[in-house]
């Protein structure tokens, strides 16, 4: 720096020595001798050499050192940690058994008592037939019984007669047991009008239509003054002991159902309270379009919020076969064609690249099934601005 400013006055006591000549001989400089004009031209030549000088000094000097900057950076830290992965399906609820309710036998409905949604118990009535006919057949069995039993008390007493005549010898013993015949055959058709009444009794009896066990009326499938055929059915029960989510599972996800550790069930019209569930039935049909099978999966513990028809989702939890590490997406990133994660080393605060098995993606995560090891720190974000072995400060000890 001292031989510059050595240089530099130098240069200027010289140029205003030169410029002082210029000035002075500008006026006779045309009329100067040739002899006399290299004396300008050695100023310039001087001041030429002087500034070359001048630039070579400033060249040797060595430039100021510039600091390398240090990018900020976030990191997590790597955790192979057990994880259990969910699997959702969306589904119905329904009820395990919903019996078909019909009538017995055929005739025209007179009442229908319950509606869609009715709540009932054991032994409610539900609808009626017209009872005429069955009552008319039953008066019919009635008066053939009282016939038929006194066709048997005549046959009685003819035998008794028939048997004191032979034990006086005043009858043959073949007309004693021609009684003895029509007493059996009175007997029999005695019993069969008892019969016959006791059928009629009972079809007047089914002309009601009752409720065998407590549930919801699901569905009413005939109305007042329809004629029906026995066995039609009339209402579907809905018994509300026992539910259950109907859901359709693709043929992939089979195995991971029937091995599932932790099956719950949440509704939409409650959010976040769960129900224990397990897995009851899967059909063995496949949907031909959509590849799906229909799983029926029971409600252990279901309360009163559970109703029949809500929108239900099925909760499938079962370990990951293979353990991985759960990175942000904006930890990974391409290098060299490889698929690598930034470990951040504390001892040099440095970064490095490290490639890594990728086991898939989630909503806002990649899983890694090896190249990184517990315990390691990943750069999480500005990954594609970093340099193999760049320094590096985490963000974290910036903060007061």
């Amino acid at each position: 720096m001292k031989n510059s400013t050595a240089v530099g006055a130098v240069f200027n006591r010289d140029f205003s020595a030169w410029v002082a000549v210029k000035n002075r001989s500008h006026r006779s400089f045309m009329a100067t001798p040739p002899f006399q004009k290299g004396r300008p031209k050695c100023y310039i030549l001087k001041l030429l050499a002087y500034g070359s000088f001048a630039l070579s000094l400033a060249a040797c000097s060595k430039p100021k050192p510039v600091e390398e900057s240090t990018r900020p950076v976030q990191v997590v830290v790597v955790d192979y940690a057990k994880t259990l992965v969910t699997a959702n399906y969306s589904g119905e609820v329904r009820v395990r058994h919903e019996p078909a309710l019909s009538f017995q036998v055929p005739g025209k409905i007179a009442k229908r008592l319950v509606d869609v949604g009715t709540v009932v118990k054991p032994g409610q009535l539900l609808a009626t037939l017209d009872p005429t006919d069955y009552r008319l057949s039953e008066a019919e069995a009635a008066a053939q019984l009282n016939a038929a039993q006194a066709e048997l008390s005549q046959a009685r007493k003819d035998l008794l007669h028939a048997s004191n005549l032979l034990a006086k010898e005043l009858t043959s013993q073949p007309n004693a047991e021609r009684r003895q015949n029509a007493v059996h055959a009175a007997e029999a058709r005695a019993a069969q009008a008892q019969a016959t009444l006791g059928l009629s009794a009972r079809k007047s009896g089914y002309a009601e239509l009752r409720a065998e066990q407590a549930g919801v009326i699901a569905s009413v499938e005939a109305e007042s003054e329809q004629v029906i055929a026995a066995g039609q059915t009339i209402f579907r029960l809905a018994r509300t002991e026992e539910k259950e989510v109907v859901a359709s599972i693709p043929e992939n996800r089979l195995d991971n159902l029937q091995t599932a550790s932790n099956i719950k069930v949440s509704l939409w019209a409650k959010p976040g309270k769960f129900y224990s569930a397990k897995v009851r039935e899967i059909s063995p049909g496949v949907d031909a379009l959509l590849r799906t099978f229909t799983v029926k999966v029971s409600i252990l513990a279901p309360d009163d919020d559970v109703r029949m028809g809500m929108t239900a989702t099925v909760h499938v939890q079962q370990p990951e076969p293979r353990p991985f590490a759960r990175l942000p997406l904006t930890a990974v990133s391409q290098k060299d064609n490889q698929t690598v994660v930034w470990i951040y080393d504390a001892s040099t605060q440095t970064v490095h690249p490290q490639p890594v098995t990728l086991g898939g993606y989630e909503a806002e995560h990649a899983k890694i099934f090896d190249g990184v090891k517990s315990g390691d720190k990943v750069v999480t974000a500005g990954v594609h601005k970093l340099l193999p072995g760049g320094k590096v400060r985490l963000l974290e000890d910036d903060k007061p």
